[in-house]
């Protein structure tokens, strides 16, 4: 099972939804990137799309290195854009292309990216809030207190794996 770099992916996310005409922020990015990691644990066995694991911040999971990439825009919110010249959508064919995914990867990216790209960011946030792998990791924590705790791949595939069937 082949693995990616999540900038790459944060880059189709990104113009998925800029070719859309859907609005992205880095926080909704990050929840995105949070199911289309842990869908992927769940259904390919525990294998990682992506090598980084999420870490149990109080509004949910979150990828340090796309925080670093976006913490400017972090707190304020900024919607996110990626600026090609030419065709948004033939920009997100290449770069899909690019990751040179199986067929089934690729699936998995498009189906989860479609599902959960139109639900907002506060509602993405409840959502990662009400399953148990955040809840895991973030065990003994009070509701504001700041955490590094990573959110393991087996209590992502623990969670969502019987939710497949």
């Amino acid at each position: 099972m082949k693995t990616i770099p999540i900038d790459k992916l944060v880059d189709v996310i990104i113009l998925y939804c800029n070719s859309n005409g859907l609005t992205i922020t880095p926080l909704k990015l990050q929840k995105i990137l949070y199911y289309i990691q842990a869908w992927h644990i769940a259904r390919f066995e525990k294998h990682t799309l992506f090598d980084e694991l999420p870490e149990a911040w109080v509004n949910g999971p979150v990828y340090r290195s796309v925080y670093n990439t976006f913490s400017e825009k972090f707190y304020r919110n900024t919607p996110l854009k990626i600026n090609v010249q030419g065709d948004v959508p033939e920009e997100l064919e290449t770069q899909m292309n690019e990751l040179d995914l199986d067929q089934l990867q690729t699936e998995h990216i498009n189906t989860t990216i479609k599902f959960y790209s139109p639900q907002s960011e506060g509602n993405l946030v409840l959502k990662t809030h009400a399953d148990a792998p955040w809840n895991i990791a973030r065990d003994g924590l009070d509701a504001f207190e700041r955490s590094s705790n990573e959110i393991s791949i087996d209590s992502m595939f623990d969670y969502y794996n019987p939710l497949l069937a």
